[in-house]
């Protein structure tokens, strides 16, 4: 409650500040902004499809929150990137250049906005230059004379155009253009707000054309340079795919090779079956030889000379011949060697046998030998092994001959096998090399189409809006925020004062800075507004004074008076006008009163004040009820501490309107000390009549208006509006 009354009075304090300070800033700025240029508001609204558009490689149908954020926030990138606004820039300042008129407003820009554009343009280092770049007849064409003009130097006009302050051509008055999305939609709202409706107009109109190129442009470009990549990559291995099966066929007409795989396994199937017949074959050989050398054995002179027989050889030759090439025919079929042809051999073969025969029975004289054999069946015999013999012969000849060319056979398609698989291992890898790209092509492809049908998505679904009224200047928050500002400001700042401030103003500084109990106040005479009743109020004070003195007199030694020292840390606080009062009052009410006063009664740099240990050393007692003693300043000399504690009060004076400083803190500090544990108070003079009242009540006058005002300084509300009414009818009372 104290400190409430302490801030409600604080504000009370600096009311005037309050009211005239923050009333001349709202009333300056209230004038300054009577000019604010007013601005015209734009927007459009984009529909973007990234979220619920229908996509190529969409299978699922499910929209992925972080997926189509990320497609949201590039888009919103993508309009608000520097080399977007820069186009747009250029282009909104060529169409103003080109459509402009210096004389009156039109739909592109405004008379003294052409005016501005084209005089500063007119009056540059380079404006012949710069104006035969401006083509009449096409805004497109100008664009990109201006695009090839711009260098990133700053003496470039265009490019200074655009990286300067520029109120509409610059990157940031561009930058403010509001790029949000709306809600969870599809939907981006675009706004701009300019001090021209046509440049806000044409700013956003522009815009929506540049960021649809410029989205194509980046999406197309990307795809565009990896399907160019992938295309070129499957020509390159498609010419190594090709390349390679053409070494192989080559390869394989060079070899004569129709199929290796079957070709070999004919091959390894001929060899098996002519490992079973070499092996039939010499049996048959060893068996003939054996049977052939024992008939020989058996042969008598007329056998032999049978053998020998030049006809009969020749005609063993013929058939040893033809049994050859049957077994020859036999052993290896060919496709001249038919079965006619065998069949005619087998003919011959058979007229030379009988031929043999013939020939054979003619030598013989005797049928049978000595051990009694018939010599025919020997000669028979000896003739059908011979035949054997030779037939077995042949076909060992022949099957070896045949080993031996698929011997021949094997060594060839051996280097050729391997030679062929490291073939088809290199087709392969490039075959499955090339799919794979073939692949990623397609679904380049396929992406490059999903793309497509997302940037056919982005349309404009609300165009930008010529602006016909200029939106509300804020004319009236801004004097609002100024008031507001200024009232916290000086608030704050009187604030901050009066926490760092050191004056003793009020009681509540006072105890704060002193840490003393305060006793009462004392009013200052110096308000003009009720000089009148300054000899009442001090007359109520000295009252308070005196009863707040007069309770500590308890208690005193025989034949000698209660004794007030009045002490100060420094001159010119008071002492003398106060303890002259009380005197006064006190000598009026019919108590014996005596003060001394320093310099005066006694002398401060005397032995006997020095040494003093009674007010009686330097003080004869007269029978005086009460004595005041008014001491000097502490910061000029100390006051012995027997005299302290000998009186019943010890009363420190200070004035409100001066500042604690560091050394009466120490002065009082060290004056505790000497009084422990005797009271010691302090008393406040010059103090404003609120200070006052604190303690004496309400002072003079006592008007209705000052009663209310002290009642509302006092909080008492509901008292207040309860004596308002007891004094109405009080009043009704009178008058009946």
């Amino acid at each position: 409650m104290e400190y409430l009354l302490y801030f409600s009075r604080f504000l009370y304090r600096i009311r005037w500040w309050l009211i005239a300070g923050t009333t001349m800033v709202t009333l300056l700025v209230y004038f300054l902004t009577a000019n604010l240029s007013k601005t015209y508001d734009v927007k459009a609204t984009l529909y973007t499809g990234v979220v619920s558009g229908y996509s190529i490689d969409d299978n699922s149908g499910k929209s992925d929150y972080a997926t189509a954020q990320n497609a949201i926030d590039n888009l919103i990138n993508i309009i608000k990137a520097e080399s977007t606004l820069q186009r747009v820039s250029l282009r909104l300042y060529v169409r103003g250049l080109i459509h402009g008129n210096p004389n009156e407003d039109n739909d592109y820009i405004s008379a003294a906005n052409y005016r501005q554009i084209y005089n500063h343009l007119k009056s540059s280092p380079h404006a012949k230059e710069i104006m035969a770049l401006i083509d009449k007849n096409s805004e497109d064409q100008t664009v990109e004379n201006f695009f090839h003009y711009q260098r990133p130097n700053k003496e470039n006009y265009i490019y200074g155009l655009f990286y300067y302050t520029h109120p509409h051509y610059s990157y940031g008055a561009l930058q403010s253009i509001q790029v949000s999305r709306i809600g969870a939609s599809d939907l981006l709202e675009i706004k701009y707000s300019a001090d021209d409706p046509r440049v806000a107009y044409h700013t956003i109109n522009i815009l929506m054309d540049e960021f649809v190129q410029q989205y194509r442009n980046i999406r197309y470009g990307e795809t565009d340079k990896v399907i160019e990549y992938f295309k070129s990559e499957l020509n390159r291995i498609g010419g190594d795919l090709r390349t390679e099966e053409d070494s192989l066929t080559r390869y394989n007409v060079e070899k004569r090779v129709i199929n290796y795989y079957d070709e070999t396994k004919e091959i390894a199937s001929i060899n098996k079956e002519f490992e079973l017949k070499e092996q039939d074959a010499q049996i048959a050989f060893n068996s003939s030889k054996v049977m052939l050398d024992e008939l020989n054995k058996q042969m008598d002179t007329n056998a032999k000379q049978l053998i020998t027989n030049v006809q009969f050889v020749n005609k063993l030759k013929e058939a040893s011949t033809l049994t050859g090439k049957i077994s020859e025919m036999e052993t290896v079929p060919t496709e001249k060697s038919s079965g006619k042809s065998t069949q005619s051999y087998r003919n011959q073969l058979a007229q030379s046998k009988q031929e043999l025969s013939d020939i054979s029975e003619k030598y013989m004289a005797n049928k049978y030998t000595k051990e009694g054999a018939s010599r025919e069946n020997i000669i028979s015999e000896w003739l059908a092994q011979t035949l054997a013999y030779e037939k077995a012969k042949s076909d060992l000849l022949i099957i070896k001959k045949s080993r031996r060319d698929l011997d021949d056979r094997y060594k060839f398609f051996a280097p050729v096998g391997s030679t062929i698989k490291r073939k088809e291992r290199s087709i392969d890898f490039v075959e499955r090399n090339y799919m794979s790209l073939l692949g990623s092509y397609n679904a380049a492809l396929m992406r490059k189409k999903s793309l497509e049908m997302t940037s056919a998505t982005i349309k404009v679904l609300n165009p930008p809006a010529y602006p016909i009224t200029a939106e509300p200047t804020g004319r009236k928050n801004i004097v609002m925020m100024a008031c507001g500002a200024t009232f916290i400001f000086i608030l704050g700042f009187f604030l901050l004062l009066e926490l760092l401030d050191q004056t003793l103003r009020d009681s509540i500084r006072a105890h704060r800075l002193t840490g003393l109990p305060i006793l009462g106040a004392f009013p200052s005479n110096a308000l003009m507004r009720y000089r009148q009743y300054n000899k009442a109020c001090a007359d109520v004070a000295t009252k308070q004074l005196s009863s707040s003195i007069l309770r500590f007199f308890t208690k005193r030694e025989k034949d000698h008076p209660y004794i007030v020292n009045f002490i100060s840390t420094e001159a010119g606080d008071g002492k003398s006008y106060l303890s002259e009062q009380l005197t006064a009052y006190w000598s009026n009410v019919g108590l014996k009163v005596r003060k001394l006063t320093w310099g005066e009664d006694f002398d401060i740099n005397s032995r006997s004040y020095l040494l003093a240990k009674h007010t009686a050393d330097f003080y004869t007692p007269n029978h005086e009820d009460i004595l005041i003693i008014e001491y000097p300043p502490l910061n000029d000399m100390g006051i012995p501490e027997e005299l302290l504690q000998e009186a019943q009060l010890n009363l420190l004076i200070a004035r409100t309107n001066r500042g604690w400083k560091e050394t009466d803190k120490l002065l009082v500090d060290r004056l505790k000390e000497q009084l422990a544990p005797a009271p010691l108070y302090l008393y406040l003079n010059r103090a404003s009549r609120d200070v006052v009242q604190d303690y004496t009540g309400m002072l003079p006058p006592y008007t209705f208006i000052r009663q209310q005002l002290y009642r509302l300084s006092q909080l008492a509300l509901t008292e207040n509006v309860t004596q308002l009414v007891s004094q109405k009818d009080k009043d009704s009372d009178d008058e009946e």
